[in-house]
């Protein structure tokens, strides 16, 4: 039977692996994707270009996921496209790094309402959209698990995420959908080209792997956490071994 997905901000880094290893895997000709993506029309462009073979499974929408009007807006889009989800991956994420006392008001709240807020309210209105046996799946961080001084509200948002899995595992249970976390540790994605050699070898040190993760070994996880019919509730680490020795 086809399955419909929704990944959001997907045309790049873990998001858009997720989705690489959602086609890779799909034998269903039926199977729709439907991909998220909320700023660059160019990484859009070379996503279905990378993915032409499975065009006829992809549903692209442009959508900024940062706040409560558009999100509604992408809700009534998908609404339009598919009559029922059966997989949804909630991924979009920003940051904001610097001293804590260097957050703003604005800057705090616009980390809160991207990382936390839209992806509780997307569930609450998806939620009735979801097949009985669905599953869900909201990309945390080892942030959110870890104390991370260095960007303070991300760290607390994605705490904020991975605690509503958990609690949102009896919101989910009479429509018979599992929801579950996943909490990647340093990833070779866009987020960082900019750190120097030297803040690379000091991570490096804390990994007991002694290397950062590939987007697709996320996907890899992220593909088994979705499927595993006995899954619920669970926050599944991924990160190398940071800070285990």
């Amino acid at each position: 039977m086809s399955k419909n997905y929704l990944v959001t901000s997907a045309t790049d880094g873990i998001g858009r692996s997720i989705v690489e290893k959602i086609l890779s895997e799909s034998r269903d000709p039926d199977d729709r994707v439907i991909v998220n993506y909320g700023h660059s029309d160019e990484k859009a462009a070379a996503f279905l270009a990378a993915n032409q073979k499975d065009e006829n499974k992809i549903i692209l929408i442009k959508a900024d996921l940062s706040s409560y009007e558009t999100m509604l807006d992408f809700v009534h889009e998908i609404c339009l496209k598919v009559d029922h989800l059966d997989y949804i991956v909630c991924n979009t994420g920003i940051s904001a790094y610097g001293s804590f006392d260097d957050y703003t008001w604005e800057m705090w709240n616009k980390v809160l309402t991207t990382n936390l807020s839209i992806p509780a309210f997307l569930l609450k209105e998806l939620k009735y959209k979801l097949a009985p046996g669905g599953s869900i799946l909201v990309m945390g961080s080892d942030a959110g698990v870890k104390t991370y001084s260095s960007s303070v509200v991300y760290s607390v948002s994605k705490a904020g995420l991975i605690h509503l899995a958990k609690v949102l595992v009896k919101e989910f249970e009479s429509c018979q959908v599992r929801i579950n976390a996943l909490a990647p540790g340093f990833i070779e994605t866009a987020w960082q080209s900019g750190r120097t050699d030297e803040s690379r070898e000091r991570i490096n040190k804390k990994i007991a792997l002694h290397r950062f993760g590939d987007p697709k070994e996320i996907a890899d996880m992220a593909y088994a956490v979705l499927h595993n019919t006995y899954l619920n509730g669970s926050v599944v680490q991924i990160n190398g071994g940071y800070e285990y020795f």
